[in-house]
């Protein structure tokens, strides 16, 4: 935007302001030198400009009939759709003898007992007793809870088809004797 003299005597501040800004080396680096006019400048209409004449239409010759996209050979489409068909066999071959991948997890329980009286040991006894296809109980330690009371921190791991962890809290929870609650508290993908 260029502004003359006499519009920019009205707005003295916003002028300094504006010299100082485009003064400013980082602003030269970008557009380069600005300078204000002292004179308005005249108006310039834009020429006219004639469209350029359309070029003349080609003769109808035999390129026309060429068409990039279109099927050269149908030879060629059956061959290969014959050896797409022969990879997928292939593939499906290879996929049925490699052995399944058994989505297993490891479950950390904190089973809970009623009191500071409760036998841990029998307790930690009787959830190992527990015996599912998919199940295979780790290591256990306890952990105090607070006020003498300990809670039975135990590991297993399971595989996600065979064994429900809810169920297995269920059977835990069964020892009515033994057990308050269970919580979980770690689940994580093997």
């Amino acid at each position: 935007m260029v502004f003359d003299a006499k519009f920019r005597a009205a707005f003295k501040n916003v002028d300094r302001w504006f010299l100082t800004l485009v003064n400013q080396p980082e602003f030269v680096n970008v557009i380069g030198k600005v300078e204000l006019l002292a004179t308005p400048a005249a108006a310039v209409s834009p020429q006219r400009r004639r469209p350029a004449p359309a070029p003349a239409k080609k003769a109808a010759d035999e390129d026309e009939d060429f068409d990039l996209f279109a099927d050269d050979d149908e030879e060629e489409d059956a061959e290969k759709a014959a050896l797409v068909a022969k990879r997928l066999e292939e593939y499906n071959a290879k996929k049925a003898l490699k052995p399944k991948t058994i989505a297993k997890s490891m479950v950390i329980l904190d089973v809970k007992p009623w009191d500071d009286e409760t036998d841990m040991k029998a307790l930690e006894a009787d959830v190992r007793s527990i015996a599912m296809d998919g199940l295979v109980w780790g290591t256990s330690k306890l952990v105090a809870i607070g006020y003498g009371i300990k809670k039975l921190q135990i590991t297993a791991v399971v595989e996600d088809d065979k064994v429900g962890v809810d169920d297995l809290s269920d059977q835990i929870t069964g020892f009515e004797d033994y057990v308050q609650s269970v919580d979980v508290a770690s689940f994580n993908k093997l």
